[in-house]
């Protein structure tokens, strides 16, 4: 009989906390350990900004020591964690260890206003992944950009569709008395969305922390839920008519996650267009695209959904259907599990 690959899955998160893509890449026919860091005690937060680099970041390259000390127990080390991947790349670079093969599920690299910064994070980024065997990519057109920049080899590099952790989401679709709603902290464009519900009528709700506020005159029409994540956010999501991700940066991934939790509700979105959002979004059919900075765009979007009650209901059910036929868990690991064991017979492992 055939051997299943050996997969050790590193997580930033406690590996009993959830299940969900262990389940299904045990499903694919990957032979699955897990190794995690206890995320909850070392996440960054708008209040804890440094928590990233000296607590987090450190318990991730802990983790990482850890997995290659195994190095040789698996086929593939699996990193869901970026940085855990770029830490185990780096490992194998200064010990000019050919093992463990490592694949980084999600890369995701978003550019910092600081250009020295950012200048350093680019050379640890590009010396990391040299020995990276496989990256993930939310978007085809992501891939392009960053395998042109850092100069990487189109073997290494492949195209990954977010998944969606829970499909089993009540699908409440377009309500026509509902409220606008937008979610989410880093990366989000709340000066626009608060510059399209001045000119708009209708209720706003928007769940997110003071930290990402600041400056900002919120209008009458807006109600801001502080500190609200999770099932929390979730219920405010079921009870609105549509969601709106306004997002700073179009050459980067941003709220990929959120996004298709609302199009699992069967929501009509309006969403910035962006690298990875126009690959996930159909302008008119499944959600709305409209451009960065443009609170016009976004109150003309709300003014179809509102004046055409029929097309918005059927724009969320074709949401619902992307989503659903697109980015199941399952999907996503059985792709996981395609690319590995291609790779491990190309290389006679």
């Amino acid at each position: 009989m055939k051997k299943s690959p050996r997969v050790l899955v590193l997580v930033d998160w406690m590996p009993q906390d959830d299940d969900s893509l262990l389940d299904a890449l045990r499903k694919s026919g990957l032979d699955c350990d897990c190794m995690g860091v206890n995320y909850n005690s070392s996440k960054w937060s708008p209040v804890n900004k440094m928590n990233k680099l000296f607590s987090h970041w450190p318990m991730c390259l802990w983790g990482s020591m850890k997995a290659f000390g195994r190095r040789h127990d698996y086929d593939y080390v699996i990193a869901r964690q970026q940085i855990m991947g770029m830490f185990l790349g780096l490992l194998k670079l200064i010990t000019f260890s050919n093992t463990p093969n490592v694949f980084i599920l999600t890369a995701m690299i978003i550019e910092r206003n600081n250009p020295v910064l950012e200048k350093l994070r680019r050379w640890f980024i590009a010396i990391s992944w040299k020995r990276v065997n496989k990256i993930g990519f939310m978007s085809n057109a992501y891939k392009s950009l960053i395998r042109e920049r850092f100069k990487l080899s189109e073997h290494q590099l492949v195209h990954l569709k977010y998944p969606i952790v829970t499909l089993g989401k009540n699908h409440s679709g377009f309500l026509p008395d509902g409220y606008l709603y937008s979610v989410g902290l880093s990366y989000r464009d709340f000066p626009t969305l608060m510059a399209a519900a001045k000119k708009c009528a209708k209720k706003f709700v928007l769940a997110t922390t003071d930290a990402f506020l600041e400056g900002l005159t919120i209008p009458d029409n807006v109600t801001v839920h502080r500190n609200t994540f999770g099932n929390a956010a979730e219920e405010l999501m079921k009870r609105s008519a549509a969601v709106i991700f306004p997002l700073e940066k179009i050459s980067s991934p941003a709220a990929e996650g959120t996004l298709l939790n609302a199009m699992c509700y069967g929501k009509p979105v309006i969403v910035t267009r962006t690298i990875t959002t126009q690959e996930y979004i159909e302008d008119g059919k499944n959600g709305f695209l409209v451009s960065q900075k443009d609170p016009d765009a976004i109150v003309d979007a709300i003014n179809v959904i509102f004046s055409h009650p029929d097309q918005a209901e059927e724009i969320g059910r074709r949401a619902r259907q992307t989503a659903l036929e697109n980015h199941s868990m399952d999907l996503y690991a059985k792709k996981i599990a395609h690319i590995i064991q291609s790779s491990l017979q190309e290389t006679g492992t």
